[in-house]
């Protein structure tokens, strides 16, 4: 199992991954779905501010994948087939035009048995609106519940190559009560975790 040597409160992870990665550590989440020490944090910088230091991926060992990343095109992932144990990424696939490509290509890599692990904002609690564009971040080129995240995700993948193992909205510390022309605060999320399976020799009709 990856291991960290900073504790949770002062791993500087991004800084929405930063809201509640103490809260996934102490509820067992990366015990439980990072098994392995071949990890990918896709897009883990995000935006920081000056006032913020320079972001971590998401656990030790993990390698932290942005545009800058040598041999990386926004798209395609320079690894193997099936050589990671875990993909992350938070708040980057709503920026990704091909995300059906992207989605195939982090699928690629993992090893059968490893999880993806993909976090976007909620269209209801960050966008809270229906359709881009976004009052907030004009690159956000989709909106996202959980079930628009997972028809990407069966867009992309063929039926029984992955099995969804958790799908959860994320609004600890959420402020229900900040008007809509006001930015949002706290965690306005969803969680999508899937992991990989080899496929039956029989298919879906």
């Amino acid at each position: 199992m990856t291991t960290t040597t900073a504790t949770p409160e002062d791993r500087p992870v991004g800084l929405e991954s930063r809201k509640s990665f103490a809260d996934k550590w102490r509820a067992g989440f990366w015990a439980r779905y990072v098994t392995g020490p071949a990890i990918l944090d896709i897009g883990f910088r995000g935006f920081l501010g000056d006032d913020q230091p320079e972001a971590m991926p998401i656990l030790d060992g993990a390698i932290g994948i942005d545009l800058d990343y040598p041999g990386y095109d926004g798209r395609t992932l320079p690894f193997p087939d099936n050589s990671q144990d875990a993909v992350y990424s938070s708040h980057c696939l709503e920026h990704i035009a091909d995300y059906i490509g992207a989605i195939q290509d982090w699928y690629r890599v993992l090893k059968p048995g490893g999880h993806m692990i993909i976090v976007v904002p909620h269209a209801h609690l960050y966008e809270r609106a229906r359709q881009p564009p976004s009052a907030w971040n004009p690159d956000h080129k989709r909106f996202y519940t959980p079930a628009s995240l997972l028809a990407e995700i069966e867009q992309a993948l063929a039926p029984n190559s992955y099995r969804v193992r958790h799908l959860a909205d994320n609004d600890t510390s959420y402020d229900y009560t900040l008007p809509k022309n006001q930015h949002p605060t706290g965690c306005l999320e969803i969680e999508l975790v899937i992991q990989k399976r080899d496929r039956p020799e029989w298919v879906v009709s």
